[in-house]
């Protein structure tokens, strides 16, 4: 009688049947917990409030937040800015070395900030704000404490770097609800 050879194994030697059932058991739970998510998300109403904007016949106290600091622009700018001309306008340059309030600066009662908005009459005046990209946290606190104190805000996003500019041609200072 002959011997049999033995083939050479080639390929998995073991049984992955085992592994196959866990990775089924968690596929078919995930989509068990996203059915039930999307059901019960389907029942919540989401408000997001758009922000209104509209013109205003108050005057504007400006404010610019920059470097997550708040500096005074249409009042005491001469401390904090440097004034010159160019084609009918007149530019702002942040002065060197001089700096503004910090978050916690602000929330103080005695700081610049509050001083200006209790001198503030509501009826007559609203707070407008000029915001860098580096500095949307001292305007929510400091926006924050203009609603408190029943201020209109009106502001606008400006670049990192764009200078402030005044012109009897410019963009008109709105209230932002």
């Amino acid at each position: 009688m002959a011997r049999r050879r033995k083939r050479p194994v080639t390929g998995f030697s073991f049984n992955v049947d085992s592994l196959m059932d866990i990775v089924t058991n968690i596929v078919g739970m995930l989509i068990i917990i996203g059915i039930i998510s999307s059901l019960t998300l389907r029942t919540k109403e989401f408000v997001f409030e758009t922000p209104m904007v509209y013109n205003t016949q108050k005057e504007s106290i400006i404010f610019e937040c920059r470097n997550n600091q708040i500096f005074p622009v249409s009042i005491d700018e001469d401390n904090y800015y440097l004034h010159t001309y160019a084609a009918f306008q007149e530019v702002l340059l942040p002065r060197p070395g001089v700096s503004g309030e910090s978050i916690s600066d602000i929330r103080k009662p005695e700081s610049e900030f509050n001083k200006i908005l209790k001198k503030l009459d509501p009826e007559k005046q609203f707070i407008y704000f000029i915001v860098r990209s580096d500095s949307y946290e001292v305007f929510r606190e400091a926006r924050k404490l203009a609603w408190e104190k029943k201020v209109e805000v009106g502001w606008t996003p400006k670049p990192k770097d764009e200078v402030i500019l005044f012109s009897p041609y410019g963009e008109e200072t709105k209230v932002v609800d």
